[in-house]
């Protein structure tokens, strides 16, 4: 049957980051994707992948290969959710968690894209097809490494040159008159229709929060992002009594089940499923519909060039991230126009990988 699996592979590609990127809690030179292609018995090919940052896309590679491909072979490549289970089944005492979910990740993408060249539908429309384009903010502005007078001309060149209405700034310097500082000139420089979103990447405290974001308030932010832990559930539903700026998260909650506990308790406003981290497009189309069903809205974590084609399909998605991680090794980057990243019209998600620059990067 032309629909059944008959290869599956994998490789891992390291793009060295230079300049190091920084947030409150980390610094990372390189970024890691683990890619998978999955071939049918009619030479059609599915191409997916993860991500990690900094280190442990070996992890990831080895996981794929020792566990996971070759089972896949044989099976029908159209039975997505069955080889979902299935696999995250044989895995069950690694589950969950970001090894896992990533691995997952790469096949659930690859056999998307298949299925997308198979019936030959943009994965846009095979999702749903909710909307033809995605407002998209710009995070790799504010890194929170960059030096003010340096962020600042970024972020009106984002603004003004590149057409984006969105921006995102990092925060969680030692000292919270800087980051009051860094938010106040950005604000001064780019005006007041210009979307604004704050990022402390897990970095406070609930009191240190509170102490914090009522410096920022009269900033008018979207949201303030993962200022808690990821699993202090009961820290962000405290903390949306104490400040006036919506609460999201999400890029480190690897399973929809985390999800529905956050939407069950209150405890998140907006939510943002990665793709890779919570185990595919399977998984990121869950979240979605369980965030539609308690009318809250998702803006899909980073790997714009496929959460575009999430957010796309579904009528609750707020924006986009846009950070060019992935950009060295493709043929083409995301389509942007006017602050609008625009959901690729070819078959399946559109992606496609550069290769002399692939074999270039690629982990021996």
């Amino acid at each position: 049957m032309e629909h059944t699996i008959a290869k599956a592979e994998s490789r891992l590609v390291r793009i060295p980051v230079d300049p190091p990127r920084g947030d409150a809690i980390q610094q990372f030179n390189a970024l890691e994707l683990p890619i998978v292609t999955i071939t049918d018995r009619a030479g059609r090919i599915g191409t997916g992948f993860g991500y990690t940052i900094g280190a442990g896309g070996s992890s990831i590679l080895e996981l794929l290969r020792a566990e996971l491909l070759d089972w896949l072979i044989g099976q029908d490549a159209r039975r997505i959710a069955f080889i979902h289970e299935h696999l995250n089944k044989s895995i069950h005492a690694l589950t969950p968690g970001c090894i896992s979910s990533t691995a997952l990740a790469g096949i659930d993408v690859a056999l998307w894209d298949l299925a997308g060249k198979r019936t030959e539908t943009p994965l846009s429309l095979l999702l749903g097809g909710a909307k033809d384009r995605v407002l998209t903010y710009n995070t790799h502005v504010g890194w929170l490494n960059r030096p003010l007078a340096e962020m600042v001309k970024l972020c009106k060149q984002a603004v003004k040159k590149d057409g984006f209405h969105a921006l995102k700034l990092k925060v969680g310097k030692e000292d919270p008159e800087e980051d009051r500082e860094r938010v106040a000139r950005v604000r001064d420089a780019v005006g007041t229709k210009v979307k604004l979103m704050i990022d402390a990447n897990q970095s406070w405290s609930i009191d240190e929060a509170t102490r914090r974001l009522k410096l920022l308030e009269e900033f008018d932010l979207v949201w303030i992002e993962e200022p808690l832990p990821a699993t202090d559930i009961q820290g962000f539903i405290e903390l949306g009594k104490r400040t006036r700026i919506p609460r999201a998260g999400g890029e480190s909650l690897y399973s929809a089940a985390a999800f529905y506990d956050y939407i069950r308790q209150g405890a998140l406003d907006i939510l943002q499923p990665d793709v890779a981290r919570v185990g595919g497009i399977t998984n990121a189309m869950k979240v979605c519909h369980l965030a539609e069903s308690a009318n809250l809205h998702v803006a899909p974590h980073v790997s714009p060039e496929l959460s575009v084609s999430i957010a796309a399909a579904v009528s609750n998605s707020m924006m986009i991230e846009y950070v060019p991680q992935m950009e060295p090794v493709l043929k083409r980057r995301v389509r942007i126009e006017d602050g609008y990243a625009i959901p690729s019209h070819a078959a399946g998600h559109g992606i496609e990988f550069d290769e002399k620059a692939m074999t270039k990067f690629e982990v021996k």
